[in-house]
C-alpha cells in the first residue's frame, strides 16, 4: 500500500502489556511498532497530574514485587516490597530504555480502524496531542500494515459508572476513580465522602480520604461485601502464599484455610460490617493493610447498597440515610475496543459485558493466530505483568510458526467449557469474567510453548517451585528464552515459614503413619 509502513507486527498500547509483548517479539527476530496514544510508557502506571487515565497520588501496587516484574529484569534491590506508583513508572521505563524499545515506539499516535486485506491488518492511526483540557487534537494520519497486530490497551480503560434512582438529583460532585487523584486536587479535603465500591480502588479512595483528606465522614459503600487481606500474613508478602501446592488444593478446602487465617488475624468481615456475599477466593481479593484500622477507629464507616438518592442525601438498603457533598464510584470498567472492524467486535466481545470470547484469553478462533489480545485477563491472586509476558511469548513463537493453534472448533469448545467452570466459581460480577490465578494460567499458557517449569529437570528447585510462588522468572528456566539468571533470581523469592512448616509437618506425619502401618502389618505377618 503506498504511503504505508510495513512491518511484521504492529502492538497497541506501551503499557506494561505493550511494552513487554514489543520485547518479547524482538527477541525473536521480529520487526515491531509500537502505537501509543499519550507520551509516555507505562499505561495506568503514570501518573497524571491532569485528571483522567492513570493512577492515584497514593497508589502502591498491591502485589509485592516478586510476583509483579518482568521475568528477565527483576525489580533493585532497594525497592520495597510494594513498590509506590514512581517505582513501577521508573521501573517501566528502565526496562523500555534497557532493552531498546523505545526506538520503536510511535508516540503520539491514536489507534482509529483496522482492517483485514488479503492476509495482512491495515492499522489506520492518527497523531495526537493533548489539548490540556483532558481531551486530544488531532492531526495527520497514517497507515500501517502488518502480518500481526497484537492489542495491548488493557481492560481498564472506560470507566463504568453505576446508576441509582434520584441520581441526577445529586447536588455534589459525582466523579469516577479514574478521575480521582488525591483530596486536594480533588476538593474532598474536609467534606463528606460516599465512596461507592469495595474494590482495592475503593479502598485506596477511602482511607486516602479519611487521613490525607481528614475528611469529616468517609462512607464505603458495597453491595456486594468483601474479604479484606492484609498486605502481610505471617511477616511475608499475602502473595507469596499463593503457590502450586496451596492453588491445587480443591478451592472449597482452600478458602477455607484462607478465610480462617484472615479471621485469625483481623477477625471476622462481619464484625466489621464488610459482610462478604461470596467465599474468599470466589473474588479478585481486595487488598489493604489500612481499612480495618480505619474502620475500627469510625474515620471509615461501611454501607450496604445504595437505594436512591434525594438530593444530597443518600439512602441505604438499609434503612439508614446520610447527606454527603462528594461521591467517588469506584464501580470498575467496561473492555472497550472501538477500532476493531465491527465483524471481529462482535466475534470477541459479548455485549454489555466484560465477557471475551478468547480461546486462554488470547486469541479469537475466528481470526486465528494474526491478532492477540494481551493482558485481557483479571489476576486472581499475584499481578497482570507475568501474564501478559507469557501470553506475549505464546505469541511470538506462533507468529514464528514454531507451535500452532488447535482447530477452531476446539478452542470454542474450550472457551466455552472455561466459561462454564468460572461461573461456577467466581461470584457473579463483570470483573470476574476474565478472572484467573496467575501461577496456574502461566503454568497452562507457557506449556503451549515449552516453557512451563518442570519439577523433574529442576530437582533443586522442586520444593521451591511447589511451596513458592516464584516469582516470573520461573517461566524462563527451560524452552524458547530460557534464561541464564533464571534460576538465581527464583532462589531469591522467599518461601514462606508457614508453607515450609506445614509442609515439613505433613511430611513428618505421613512417616509416622507408614511407620505405624508397616509395624501393623508385621504385627499381622
Amino acid at each position: 500500500m503506498a504511503g504505508a509502513l510495513e512491518t511484521d507486527v504492529v502492538v497497541i498500547g506501551a503499557g506494561i502489556s505493550g511494552v513487554v509483548t514489543a520485547k518479547c517479539l524482538l527477541d525473536v527476530g521480529l520487526k515491531v511498532k509500537v502505537l501509543e496514544r499519550t507520551g509516555e510508557v507505562g499505561g495506568l502506571w503514570t501518573f497524571r497530574d491532569k485528571v483522567g487515565y492513570g493512577v492515584m497520588r497514593c497508589t502502591h501496587i498491591n502485589v509485592s514485587k516478586h510476583n509483579y516484574s518482568f521475568s528477565d529484569f527483576p525489580f533493585p534491590d532497594d525497592v520495597p516490597d510494594y513498590p509506590h506508583h514512581s517505582h513501577m513508572a521508573k521501573y517501566i521505563a528502565d526496562y523500555v530504555m534497557h532493552f531498546g524499545i523505545n526506538e520503536v515506539i510511535s508516540f503520539q499516535t491514536q489507534v482509529n480502524k483496522m482492517e483485514k486485506k488479503d492476509d495482512k491488518w491495515v492499522v489506520t492511526a492518527t497523531r495526537v496531542e493533548e489539548d490540556g483540557k483532558g481531551g486530544w487534537t488531532t492531526g495527520e494520519e497514517e497507515v500501517y500494515v502488518a502480518r500481526f497486530v497484537a492489542i495491548a490497551t488493557g481492560h481498564h480503560v472506560t470507566p463504568s459508572l453505576a446508576k441509582f434512582p434520584g441520581q441526577d438529583t445529586f447536588k455534589g460532585e459525582l466523579i469516577h476513580s479514574a478521575d480521582y487523584k488525591d483530596p486536594i486536587t480533588n476538593r474532598l479535603v474536609g467534606g463528606r465522602v460516599l465512596v461507592v465500591g469495595i474494590g482495592n480502588s475503593a479502598v485506596d479512595v477511602a482511607v486516602d480520604a479519611a487521613t490525607v483528606g481528614r475528611c469529616r465522614k468517609v462512607l464505603l459503600s458495597t453491595r456486594s461485601g468483601a474479604w479484606v487481606l492484609p498486605n502481610y500474613i505471617f511477616g511475608r508478602p499475602t502473595d507469596h502464599y499463593a503457590c502450586r501446592t496451596f492453588l491445587l488444593l480443591p478451592w472449597k478446602l482452600a478458602t477455607n484455610v484462607l478465610e480462617t487465617v484472615v479471621s485469625l488475624i483481623h477477625g471476622s468481615p462481619y464484625k466489621w460490617g464488610l459482610n462478604p456475599k461470596m467465599r474468599a477466593l470466589q473474588t479478585q481479593p481486595t487488598v489493604s493493610p489500612t481499612l480495618i484500622h480505619n474502620i475500627q477507629r469510625n474515620n471509615i464507616n461501611v454501607k450496604p447498597n445504595i437505594a436512591r438518592f434525594e438530593g444530597n442525601t443518600v439512602h441505604f438498603t438499609d434503612g439508614s440515610s446520610e447527606v454527603v457533598d462528594h461521591v467517588v464510584m469506584c464501580t470498575g470498567f467496561r473492555v472497550s475496543l472501538p477500532f476493531l472492524p465491527d465483524e471481529v467486535r462482535e466475534k470477541v466481545l459479548e455485549e454489555g459485558s466484560n465477557s471475551m470470547k478468547l480461546y486462554k484469553n488470547v486469541f479469537s478462533p475466528a481470526v486465528g493466530h494474526s491478532m492477540a489480545f494481551i493482558g485481557f485477563v483479571q489476576p486472581a491472586s499475584g499481578g497482570i505483568l507475568s501474564m501478559s509476558e507469557t501470553q506475549a511469548r505464546w505469541f511470538a513463537e506462533l507468529c514464528l510458526n514454531h507451535v500452532k493453534l488447535p482447530s477452531r472448533a476446539a478452542m470454542e469448545a474450550d472457551i466455552r467449557a472455561d466459561q462454564e467452570e468460572t461461573s461456577k466459581r467466581y461470584f457473579a460480577s463483570a470483573r470476574h469474567t476474565i478472572q484467573k490465578d496467575p501461577l496456574l494460567y502461566n503454568d497452562s499458557i507457557a506449556a503451549q510453548f515449552g516453557a512451563k517449569p518442570q519439577l523433574w529437570r529442576h530437582p533443586r528447585l522442586a520444593w521451591r517451585l511447589l511451596l513458592g510462588s516464584c516469582g516470573s522468572a520461573q517461566w524462563r528456566l527451560q524452552g524458547p528464552g530460557k534464561w541464564e539468571r533464571a534460576a538465581e533470581v527464583v532462589r531469591s523469592v522467599p518461601v514462606t515459614e508457614f508453607l515450609l512448616y506445614s509442609a515439613i509437618l505433613v511430611v513428618v506425619l505421613l512417616l509416622l503413619l507408614f511407620t505405624y502401618l508397616g509395624y501393623l502389618i508385621s504385627r499381622i505377618g
